[in-house]
């Protein structure tokens, strides 16, 4: 009788176990659970909504992060440089607006100063390529829109933001936003020269009287990541200029082509000069005439001489005297004596109908004092009121086709 009461205890033990456990799963297939789900399965979902939740937090977190807040700005992420001029304004006027409500605002002085530091980047680029027009109007905008912007870029520096040390360097150097200062400058340019072509051009003509293999290996660098200015110098290097011992033509027009091709003027005289005498390589006046005429409309002045040139004596073109006085009277104006020897000589002996001995003269006497010796013959030829000076010809009026400065 124990032993079944005993038995009855344990079936009506097992029985309570059981119905709490049926009640649950039934409950669980009313919600339209799955019958034979585990405990642990169960969990998971709602580990995914957690998850789920987190993953649109941050979304609407990232969102936020690019919206334009109460104050109308995009806040863009930090260490964000402007890529163009149109976000570089878009930059600063919204930093200003938040400075107009708030001008301790660190964040928008942050964002003024990384667009200083994009612009005077540009602005370097700009110099490099002989673009001056481009690089006077940054220049402007630089003085005028982030005028207070210059300590902090300082102290970007000194952080480690090598962009903001070639920055620095500019402005130290020309005693813009900041009091000028040679010494910090170089030190800036040196510490991105590694990192930034203009820098390392700047960091070269620091060294250029006190450690010129240093200066050179510096000015090779900006010209292998595409500095147009070093490029130009190694090419003129090349051609024997700085100190060189030897001539290397074939070297002086590689690297004048890559300057020249990126809009430098002085490259693109250069290597026009090389190409229409066939110094480095075959001779191309066709291609030497284009490069010349590209250059003599950004205004170099020999580019404008030579041309000149080039029309009065017809070469790979029709000779034309009007198109090379027009060319030489530019190149004159900018105060090339051998352009103004040209042009006084042309008003000396006529062109068509046009002749101006008076026009001529004052050209002249400008040429002489610029060292073109040549000058003074037609001075004299003119004094003689149309007698011929004396000179090699047998005492001819001069000629058409005088002296020209080709380098």
């Amino acid at each position: 009788m124990k032993v079944i009461t005993k038995f009855t205890g344990f079936l009506l033990t097992f029985w309570l176990v059981l119905v709490p456990a049926h009640a649950v799963e039934s409950t669980k297939a009313k919600a339209g659970a799955k019958p034979g789900v585990s405990a642990s399965a169960k969990v998971k979902p709602k580990a995914k909504a957690k998850t789920k939740a987190k993953a649109k937090a941050k979304a609407m977190a990232k969102s936020k992060a690019t919206q334009p807040n109460r104050a109308g700005n995009s806040a863009p992420a930090p260490g964000f440089y402007p890529t163009d001029e149109s976000s570089l304004d878009a930059e600063v006027a919204a930093a200003r607006r938040i400075l107009a409500g708030n001008f301790r605002d660190v964040g928008a002085r942050e964002r003024l100063s990384r667009a200083a530091v994009a612009l005077i980047g540009w602005l370097l680029d700009a110099e490099a390529v002989g673009d001056s027009i481009k690089a006077e109007r940054l220049s402007r905008k630089l003085r005028e829109d982030l005028h207070d912007t210059g300590w902090r870029i300082r102290k970007m520096s000194q952080q480690g933001d090598l962009r903001a040390s070639q920055a620095s360097g500019f402005l130290l150097g020309r005693g813009i936003l900041l009091e000028k200062d040679a010494d910090k400058s170089c030190a800036e340019f040196l510490a991105a020269a590694d990192q930034f072509a203009p820098a390392a051009w700047h960091a070269a003509q620091c060294l250029m009287e006190t450690s010129s293999d240093r200066a050179w290996m510096l000015m090779d660098r900006a010209a292998g990541r595409g500095h147009a200015t070093a490029q130009e110098w190694i090419g003129r290097r090349c051609l024997g200029e700085f100190g060189a011992k030897e001539k290397d033509f074939a070297c002086a027009r590689a690297y004048l082509a890559q300057s020249a091709s990126q809009g430098r003027p002085r490259a693109q005289t250069l290597l026009a000069y090389l190409l229409m005498n066939g110094q480095g390589g075959p001779v191309d006046v066709s291609r030497a005439t284009r490069l010349y005429r590209l250059a003599a409309e950004q205004g170099d002045a020999d580019a404008q001489n030579n041309l000149g040139e080039i029309h009065e004596m017809g070469r790979g073109t029709t000779a034309n005297l009007e198109e090379a006085l027009s060319w030489y009277q530019r190149a004159a104006e900018r105060g090339l004596g051998s352009a103004q020897f040209n042009a006084g000589r042309l008003w000396a002996v006529g062109v068509g109908e046009r002749k101006d001995p008076a026009k001529a003269r004052a050209l002249l006497v400008q040429a002489e004092a610029n060292g073109v010796a040549q000058a003074r013959q037609v001075i004299e030829w003119l004094d003689r009121q149309g007698l011929p000076a004396p000179d090699a010809s047998g005492g001819k009026a001069p000629a058409a086709g005088g002296a020209t400065n080709k380098d």
